[in-house]
């Protein structure tokens, strides 16, 4: 009985083997590419969803500046009618320095969420690839574990 055993395991294992490769593996391969992927699309969603934020942001300040712009022209109207110019002076400059100021934040904050979602965008790429990999040699193994079965067939009918 213990030389059966160790005949049939002799036998049985590489095809348990190939089967699983060719039946399960591939599956499991997918399924953990598939996760890895989800992850990095939730990553670039996130990401232009703070993208929107920034702009959300932006417009608040915008809006903002052009009250303090609005105030500037309301001093500016008492300087021409003999206010002193220098407080007019200070609240344009100030007002030129804080558009110029946002406008650069909001190029580069702009400028890596582009390049955070492009270089997510080709992971989620290269795992699409990888899990294509994996089902051709899934149908590889299948189709090697069917016609083995198929001379083995043929082998014990023969």
């Amino acid at each position: 009985m213990g030389d059966i055993g160790k005949i049939a395991h002799a036998i049985f294992s590489p095809v348990t083997f190939i089967a699983d490769e060719a039946f399960l593996a591939p599956a499991r391969r997918q399924a953990r590419v598939a996760k890895k992927d989800s992850k990095i699309r939730r990553r670039i969603a996130d990401t232009q969803s703070a993208g929107k934020e920034r702009e959300r942001q932006l417009a608040v300040r915008q809006q903002a500046r052009q009250e303090r712009i609005r105030r500037a022209q309301v001093v500016s109207a008492a300087e021409a009618s003999g206010v002193s110019g220098s407080s007019v002076e200070t609240s344009t400059i100030g007002s030129g320095q804080t558009i110029a100021a946002t406008g650069t934040a909001f190029a580069t904050g702009a400028t890596l969420a582009n390049q955070q979602i492009s270089s997510l965008s080709q992971q989620s790429a290269d795992l699409g690839v990888e899990s294509q990999e994996i089902a051709a040699k899934g149908q590889l193994f299948q189709t090697a574990f069917n016609l083995g079965t198929k001379a083995l067939a043929a082998g014990a009918g023969g």
